[in-house]
């Protein structure tokens, strides 16, 4: 693993707030990721449920060199989503972004899911679920190992139905 790449958990802070609002004001985090950009009170409501321990999302901060410049969360597969995605093993679903400027295309993606998936161990299925057309995300899961299973049609946040491939990884 790359020394300069590191996960801490996310804080129930206006300081992580603050970045994760600021983030979301990138065209390339909230097209994929939100469709829109909530609002600051929508984001620690949002947020702030999944920093208590019992949440069954747990976020991170993805630090570059010290420097917080996106988020990685997962959530342990329920039944239904492991019947929506078509899946029987048990595991995790992870949704990730780089939400700062100029850390696009440098692995820290990459990286941060290889880090999640090593520490979340071994036999299990992760799953992560692009839009088809996110092309960046689908080829750094790739990098990762993820592999394209089955397409499905799923509405996004807003209610638009959405094409999303469903790749997995078993480790």
């Amino acid at each position: 693993m790359d020394d300069k790449v590191c996960l801490k958990l996310l804080n129930d802070n206006d300081e992580d707030y603050k970045l994760l609002y600021k983030w979301y004001h990138n065209k390339k985090v909230y097209t994929y990721f939100e469709q829109r950009i909530p609002t600051y009170n929508e984001i620690v409501d949002k947020y702030s449920q999944r920093t208590s321990l019992d949440s069954i999302t747990s976020v991170y901060m993805i630090l570059y060199n010290n420097k917080p410049v996106g988020i990685i969360q997962y959530t342990r597969l329920s039944n239904e989503s492991k019947r929506r995605l078509h899946i029987s093993d048990d595991g995790y679903e992870i949704d990730i972004f780089i939400g700062e400027e100029g850390y696009y295309h440098k692995g820290i993606g990459s990286m941060a899911i290889e880090m999640l998936i090593s520490f979340l161990g071994d036999n299990k299925v992760f799953v992560m679920v692009p839009e088809i057309d996110n092309i960046n995300a689908v080829n750094c899961y790739q990098k990762v190992g993820f592999v394209k299973t089955i397409v499905i049609d799923e509405e996004d946040t807003i209610g638009v139905m959405k094409r999303k491939i469903v790749m997995i990884y078993k480790k």
